[in-house]
């Protein structure tokens, strides 16, 4: 296991007691800030022993607080502050099947040979073939025992993406149910003695749509006119979701401002219930040797695109990714270079001191060159949309034949479109983006129109 002491940035390598070590109560301890190196992530001493992912569904990169100013998070908050940061980083799909996919594999689904998908039906669904390895599988050669409780059936042995892991559940409720049955498998399977080390994989579908927050986090709802049914109600959210286009502008104001008021809500909640677990679970222990990893699997739009929950396009309201590193001997930081979140499972297999599997394209967090292209792409509501994103520029490309181009260091919104043909940029994202299109187009099992090379390009 690889050890990593830090003398020139902190005077002693001792560290305090645990009570200093807890979220809100350790000692002032520097940030480091980089852009590239392998040390992106320090530790005080040796790499933890077990390994916690928190993953949680449709959370919205800017409504975190650390990543933006709504101030709604203050758990996740201080855990991004004690923990590292990745500040730049993207998620490779924008709905849960594919994105926890690619993530957990630690390569894009395409260059799997398999595409998860949502349009369609059964018959054009294929799940994940038998054999594929994930994290969970190689962590199981180190010994680690590992475990996934999910409230998303999209993360489930039904689909093929939990494969590796010693067992599974998906029990009902929020995410307080989730943190007890992980307790309770790990926990079952630690006393046999037949494993070193856990892995503790807990999935949460807060705030998912429809949004039933804890009224108790629902701020300024009073503040609007009511809306004349229940938008808690899946049936109803979504369909008044799908009719938005043909409302009245003043109906389309004020829904949006029902769902956003209402998903805020659910951000607070799911803050406030998995800063309840991680009490539990440092009271019981479980932090005292661990490395966190939270991330979160796809955003949500608010028609800032022309659409309201996700699985429509790439723009950085569904697939701005999120990841923060913690544990309690961690060197705080932030690190800037463009990560996908493919790179989550070399970053561990390299910290944990184990072999990086050649099928896993991902890369180390701080071993990738800044100029590396990062790819996204899905297979959902709007059938194929493929996107990259280089030197801070992100080409977008629906396979109906449309393109478009933004500069996000200036356009971080994706509002003003830059797309020329003749632009060498584009040629340049094109030209990178193009293979991964051809790769795509065979694996979609039917249905779904073959790709559209828009007008002007090669």
């Amino acid at each position: 296991m690889r050890c990593i002491a830090i003398i020139a940035l902190l005077s002693s390598c001792s560290g305090g007691g645990d009570d200093d070590k807890k979220p809100g109560n350790r000692d002032t301890a520097p940030t480091i800030t980089t852009t590239s190196g392998t040390d992106a992530i320090q530790f005080v001493g040796e790499v933890p022993k077990n390994l916690i992912f928190i993953s949680i569904d449709t959370f919205r990169k800017d409504h975190m607080g650390f990543h933006g100013d709504k101030s709604l998070t203050p758990f996740f908050d201080q855990i991004a502050a004690e923990g590292v940061v990745l500040n730049n980083h993207h998620q490779c799909s924008n709905w849960t099947f594919g994105s926890t996919t690619c993530t957990l594999a630690g390569r894009y689904n395409i260059e799997r040979g398999h595409i998860p998908r949502l349009n369609g039906n059964a018959n054009n669904r294929p799940p994940v073939p038998e054999g594929t390895p994930f994290l969970a599988t190689w962590l199981g050669e180190a010994d680690f025992f590992s475990v996934v409780i999910s409230a998303n059936d999209w993360l489930s042995d039904n689909w093929g993406n939990t494969q590796g892991y010693d067992a599974e559940a998906r029990p009902g409720g929020n995410a307080l149910k989730v943190r007890e049955k992980a307790v309770e498998i790990t926990s079952q399977a630690m006393a046999t003695g037949l494993y070193d080390r856990w892995f503790m994989h807990m999935h949460h579908m807060e705030p998912h749509a429809s949004y039933s927050p804890d009224e108790s986090f629902i701020v300024g709802l009073e503040d609007l006119e009511p809306w004349p049914d229940n938008l808690s109600n899946r049936n109803v959210h979504y369909g008044h979701r799908d009719d938005w286009q043909s409302m009245d502008p003043a109906d389309q104001i004020l829904l949006e401002a029902h769902l956003r008021v209402l998903y805020e809500a659910e951000i607070r909640t799911v803050d406030n219930r998995i800063g309840q677990n991680w009490q539990a679970l440092d009271e019981a222990g479980w932090l005292d040797d661990t490395l966190v990893v939270i991330w979160n699997d796809h955003g949500e739009q608010f028609w800032e695109h022309g659409s309201q929950t996700h699985a429509y396009e790439l723009y950085g309201e569904e697939n701005d990714g999120f990841a923060v590193f913690w544990s309690k001997n961690m060197v705080p930081g932030v690190y800037e270079g463009p990560t996908s979140s493919i790179d989550l499972v070399p970053t561990l297999l390299d910290l944990f001191d184990l072999p990086i599997p050649e099928e896993v394209t991902g890369i180390p967090v701080g071993s990738a060159p800044p100029e590396r292209p990062i790819f996204m792409e899905a297979l959902a509501r709007k059938g194929g949309v493929q996107a990259i994103v280089k030197d801070g520029y992100k080409l977008h490309y629906r396979w109906a034949g449309f393109a478009e181009m933004y500069d996000r260091t200036t356009d971080p919104e994706e509002k003003n479109d830059l797309f020329d043909p003749a632009d060498p940029k584009v040629l340049e994202l094109w030209g990178l983006l193009r293979p991964m299109v051809d790769a795509m187009a065979p694996l979609v099992v039917n249905g779904t129109p073959s790709p559209t090379i828009p007008e002007g390009l090669p």
